[in-house]
């Protein structure tokens, strides 16, 4: 893609993603022939040391025709003022889609990531919480902030 730009960040987005996913909001609407629940309204879903804050939450779960055990979650949509956080790492942005099974969170809409002092920006990012690494792509602009000389 032509003006694309990727920076790439190790740190402590790596999480137990096989950790209970908790929900709470002020609706909770489920569309059971589809295995969605859409949970909207001050949003916020944590998972282990990790916490969602989003408008509007769509959550699949399995159905009792697949092999995972009923209400399983396999996939996250979170949409409209979305902040990632995990001890000193944050990330925020427009939407974000999580991928419970692969341990794989994307998100889009001027995505700004945060480690610490540091700052990534660009317009979308890969968080592989297997490995604890995010990739910024698409005009990025990294700030970082050397440590203080102690004199």
């Amino acid at each position: 893609m032509a003006g694309s730009a990727s920076a790439q960040s190790k740190g402590g987005f790596k999480h137990d993603r096989t950790a209970p996913i908790e929900v709470k909001s002020e609706t909770l609407r489920v569309l059971e022939d589809e295995n969605i629940a859409i949970f909207e309204g001050g949003v916020v879903a944590g998972q282990d040391t990790m916490r969602l804050t989003t408008d509007k939450l769509s959550v699949t779960y399995a159905s009792l025709a697949s092999n995972a055990d009923t209400g399983d979650i396999e996939h996250m949509r979170a949409d409209g003022n979305v902040l990632l956080v995990n001890g000193d790492e944050t990330a925020k942005g427009a939407w974000a889609e999580y991928d419970v099974v692969g341990g794989m969170i994307r998100m889009g809409g001027s995505v700004v990531v945060t480690q610490g002092p540091h700052v990534i920006s660009g317009e979308s990012a890969e968080i592989d919480l297997n490995a604890g690494t995010a990739r910024v792509t698409g005009g990025v602009t990294s700030i970082f902030q050397p440590k203080a000389k102690n004199n």
